[in-house]
Order: structure tokens, then sequence, then C-alpha cells
């Protein structure tokens, strides 16, 4: 299942935290339940795909996070159907 987690910061967080926040999600990454994360260009918020078997894994993970144990930020899950997955079934190229 993949869960989108939208995130609003309330603070910026001190260098400390962002550094321990990085930490926390390379190590769902290296478990597998990390797809992609990061910041969005305006600088307000935040998306990580979470790829975990429930809502209630990505809750769990997301109440880890340090930037919301820290008060950092407020999140929203939303669960993520697939429609499309270009990376693991790429369109037939064309013959020219």
């Amino acid at each position: 299942m993949i869960v989108c987690e939208l995130t609003s910061y309330k603070f910026t967080p001190p260098p400390e935290l962002r550094a321990e926040h990085l930490r926390f999600l390379r190590g769902c990454g290296d478990r597998g339940a990390l797809l992609m994360a990061g910041r969005f260009a305006d600088g307000r918020g935040a998306l990580i795909l979470w790829d975990v078997a429930s809502m209630e894994e990505a809750e769990r993970a997301a109440e880890e996070d340090p930037y919301v144990r820290g008060g950092a930020v407020d999140y929203e899950l939303r669960e993520w159907p697939r429609a499309f997955d270009y990376t693991k079934d790429p369109p037939a190229v064309p013959s020219i």
C-alpha cells in the first residue's frame, strides 16, 4: 500500500532536528518502507511516499518521525492507489 504523507512546517527545524529526521528517513528507506521524500520547492512543506502494509503502519512511522515528535510539522496521511507505475512497467517504445 502506498501512503502519501503531506506535511506543513510550523517552524524551521534546527539543524540537529533536521539531521535526526534525515537519519530516520534513511533508516525507513533501508527497511523498504520509504519510496521517496522531499521538501516542496516553495519550502512550506514536504511529501513522503510510504510503501507499507497498512495505514496503521504509516501512522506509526509518521508519529516516530523526529519532526513530528519535535512539533516542527503537521501532517496528513492519504492512501494512494497506483494507477500506473512506469518504474516497474515502462510503456512500450514504438519502433521507428
